[in-house]
């Protein structure tokens, strides 16, 4: 199974668990408080049924039960009780200076209109929060109203422990949404370490049949091309010698034309050889270069100075170059510790590729500065560009849209890089050129 595949079906899960324990959650908390509340309602209805018989036989100047009910804690919870009139008269209350005291409450007027309790909460003068039921004497011709209020802290518990139960729910969902997403991060580095190791294995093999084929290649090579070349010197030292200042008897025309076609391509022949087998040479050593482990020698040496050192090298033996309108601009006092000699085969191949991209007096510029013990060098070329499909294959090994080449320039630029610490960026757009960017430590070791 694929990391992608466990990924998907471990975020189903977790989607399907979370959603069923947040309903369950919710639900259980409103029934937690749906049962607190009756709980209450019940509580407060019953002690009004017991009293109604009582309240129903008041009459003023009787005994105040409401106070004795208080002060003796016949039932737990009661912070008050009162009984009015349908005009909000207080009758009787727990705290006799209230009695005689006329209130303005819609609850008691629908109460008394309706006939049917009513049940909801109330902030005292004292700033705590009751539960108040008004309930009517008699049923729907009471003329009388009985009002009991009770604390709500004896409930606040189990509503308190809903809530905690539910933020420890959310707590735990949390805590395996962080695991589960530790999970997947891990399983897909886990396959992508696992690719790259097999990616590296296979370019091993794949270096070491390199190297193996190169130099199988270049022994037999070199005997061609050096056979080749003493042919062609061998021919051309043969024309001075039967040259007709040379004092040889002519021979006839009709021979000497035949001989001289033949003595023509023969030496064109040598030439291909050799050219070609020079360029078999470069193949074979881009594989070498390409196939053998990389390490990087630290030097300290001056950045502008070495960069000018390839592009006059590159102008000594390419007539584009010499054509090429190629920019160097970089600090002269800027001084770097890294491979010298991988930097300038880095630099030489990135020069070459803008070379072979740019039309003829086209302009190329290599800019470097250093920031944080870091150097970005860039070199960009005003050339045709690339499309996003060729971009995103410009570092694949052998992979080239030239009609000669070897594909391996980039990819041996990337691996280069990647000894030397750096990253590598590529911006280019049809029409647009292209621009090569490097990012590596000022110091080998030393990067931040």
């Amino acid at each position: 199974m694929t990391s992608a595949k466990l990924s998907l079906y471990l975020l189903v899960i977790l989607v399907a668990a979370t959603l069923l324990t947040v309903v369950s959650t919710v639900f259980t908390y409103r029934n937690s408080m749906r049962a607190a509340e009756n709980s209450l309602k019940l509580q407060s209805l019953g002690i009004a049924v017991s009293l109604e018989a009582s309240v129903a036989r008041f009459s003023p100047g009787s005994a105040n039960v409401f106070k004795d009910i208080i002060t003796q804690g016949l039932w737990e919870g009661i912070a008050f009780i009162a009984l009015y009139d349908k005009e909000g008269k207080t009758l009787l209350h727990s705290n006799e200076n209230l009695i005689g005291r006329k209130i303005d409450d819609p609850a008691i007027a629908s109460v008394a209109s309706t006939g049917e309790p009513l049940y909801h909460r109330m902030m005292l003068g004292t700033g705590e929060e009751v539960f108040m039921t008004t309930y009517p004497v008699h049923g729907a011709k009471a003329d009388r109203l009985l009002r009991v209020a009770l604390h709500t802290f004896p409930v606040e518990n189990i509503i308190q422990q809903a809530r905690l139960e539910a933020f420890s729910t959310m707590a735990v969902l949390a805590i395996l949404w962080v695991l589960g997403l530790f999970f997947v991060r891990a399983v897909k580095r886990s396959e992508a370490l696992s690719t790259a190791m097999a990616e590296r294995e296979r370019f091993a093999l794949l270096g070491e049949m390199a190297s193996v084929l190169a130099h199988e290649i270049r022994n037999p090579l070199g005997s061609i091309k050096g056979f080749a070349q003493y042919l062609l010197e061998h021919q051309s030292e043969s024309d001075r010698l039967t040259s007709p200042l040379s004092g040889e008897v002519p021979r006839p025309k009709r021979d000497a034309a035949l001989s001289d076609d033949l003595h023509h391509k023969t030496s064109d022949y040598l030439t291909i050889i050799v050219s070609e087998s020079q360029r078999l040479e470069e193949l074979t050593e881009d594989l070498l270069v390409y196939a053998r482990p990389v390490e990087a020698r630290p030097l300290e040496f001056n950045l502008a100075a070495t960069v000018q050192e390839v592009v006059e090298s590159l102008r000594r033996v390419d007539p584009k170059a010499r054509d090429a309108g190629m920019t160097v601009s970089i600090p002269e006092s800027l001084q770097i510790e890294t491979d010298q000699d991988k930097l300038r085969q880095i630099v030489a191949n990135l020069l070459q590729n803008s070379l072979d991209a740019v039309p003829p007096g086209g302009s190329i510029t290599v800019t470097a500065r250093a920031d944080r013990g870091r150097v970005t060098l860039a070199v960009q070329d005003n050339g045709p560009g690339m499309d996003a499909e060729t971009l995103a294959r410009a570092r694949e090994p052998f992979f080239t849209t030239k009609t000669q080449g070897t594909g391996l320039g980039l990819a041996i630029v990337s691996r280069l890089t990647q000894a030397l610490s750096g990253t590598i960026d590529i911006e280019s757009a049809p029409a647009k050129g292209t621009t090569v960017t490097l990012t590596f430590p000022a110091r080998v070791g030393r990067s931040s």
